[in-house]
């Protein structure tokens, strides 16, 4: 009789426990292989610990078996995982204190080409700008370049045809306030293929030559879309250009309805796209917007500049 009232009194008191909310319990799981039930619900209330079997033991107990099993546990860590493509902006750090800066110039222009570092684009322009000052912009040598000595008979137009350039450009790295040249002179003479990348989302104008970031200019693109996208050839350059308005009217450089600027850098036409290209501006207010015909408009300082690096087989990229 009293093992029998034990087993009810202890049973009711078991469905108290279990009815009332103040009651918190965790639930723990099985560990099969080693044949032992661990407890389902801890009563925190009170100084006991209930198994699934009804075995009662002390919470000593329990502690002392859960260091144990503790000591038998083995933790496996997650490998970390590398990103082989973090840039190495360390990698520039130390070019540049090897003076290396065509090397430096080279990493940074694909880092900011192909927006490694979105967040550092900025910082990472404004670097490769003071870095062409003296690779690309001066008449100090540089792998981007030869230098060449004047010959007898040279003229600019024959040196630049020779290296496939402009003699503009030549003058202009130079510092060649004329065109007259002396024997056995040093002239810088950039060398490779340029190539220009146009972002319509970024309203941008990106120079490149033989693959590597020379410099970025702001535009005006065309509105309501007109801009197409896609990769265009030059057909033709004019200084001073005269427009051929869409209406019809023609209107000579200087004219206050020509809207065309100092440059006109003309694209060969294709299927149902023709009459596009790149210009200067009477309108300097409009860059970085959407307003133009579909042409891409430049402040005419850097058309100017832009003009005198593009040759025939400039390629031009226009992205959306």
């Amino acid at each position: 009789m009293i093992q029998n009232s034990l087993v009810v009194t202890f049973s009711v008191y078991l469905s108290i426990i279990l009815s009332h909310s103040f009651i918190t319990a965790n639930i723990w799981a099985f560990t099969s292989d080693r044949n032992q039930e661990l407890p389902l619900l801890l009563a925190k209330s009170e100084d006991i610990v209930i198994y699934k079997k009804d075995i009662i033991v002390s919470p000593g107990e329990l502690k002392s078996e859960s260091k144990k099993d503790a000591k038998e546990l083995k933790v496996i860590e997650k490998p970390a995982v590398k990103n082989l493509d973090t840039p190495r902006l360390d990698t520039v750090d130390k070019y540049l204190k090897e003076g290396k800066k065509y090397e430096a110039r080279n990493l940074l222009s694909d880092f900011f080409i192909n927006k490694k570092i979105p967040e550092k684009q900025k910082e990472i322009r404004e670097l490769l700008d003071k870095l062409n000052e003296e690779l690309i912009f001066s008449p100090l040598s540089s792998p981007d370049a030869t230098i060449y000595t004047v010959q007898p008979g040279d003229a600019f137009s024959r040196i630049a045809r020779q290296f496939n350039t402009n003699y503009e450009l030549i003058t202009r790295i130079n510092g060649k306030s004329n065109t007259k040249l002396n024997v056995g002179e040093k002239l810088k003479v950039l060398t490779g293929k340029t190539k220009i990348l146009i972002s319509k989302r970024g309203f941008t104008l990106t120079l490149l030559l033989n693959g590597y970031y020379v410099k970025q200019y702001p535009v005006c693109i065309g509105k309501d879309d007109k801009t197409p996208v896609g990769t265009f050839e030059v057909k033709n350059k004019m200084k001073e250009p005269t427009w051929y308005a869409p209406s019809g009217g023609v209107f000579p450089y200087g004219h206050k309805e020509n809207i065309l600027g100092t440059r006109w850098i003309g694209f060969k036409d294709k299927p149902a796209l023709s009459g596009f290209g790149i210009h200067g501006t009477t309108q300097p207010e409009s860059i970085g917007t959407a307003s133009s015909n579909g042409c891409i408009r430049m402040v005419n300082s850097d058309v100017e500049e832009l003009y005198d690096f593009v040759t025939l087989d400039t390629e031009i990229i226009i992205q959306g």
